[in-house]
């Protein structure tokens, strides 16, 4: 996929070949700023899969490979940051 910023009406957007990804913005900037959001969006669901937790091994919906522990493992360790801290 080869995105690209171009000038449309008064404004510009996003374009990959000659589909339309953005609605039209007003300044050159905030297309731009669009463009990396969609490409962000692309790398992030290309990394999507299950995969299993490093907790508890159950598999799970992951968004990338940051995101290794599944929600219940997430909320139960949540407070250990707290008693770590002596909080």
């Amino acid at each position: 996929m080869r995105l690209r910023v171009e000038k449309w009406g008064c404004g510009y957007a996003v374009f990959d070949g000659k589909k339309r990804l953005s609605k039209t913005h007003s300044h050159r900037y905030l297309a731009e700023n669009a463009l990396d959001r969609i490409e962000a969006e692309a790398r992030q669901s290309r990394q999507a899969r299950n995969r299993p937790c490093l907790t508890c091994g159950t598999e799970f919906w992951s968004t990338g490979v940051g995101h290794r522990m599944c929600q219940p493992c997430r909320a139960r360790l949540g407070g250990l940051d707290n008693r770590m801290l002596g909080c």
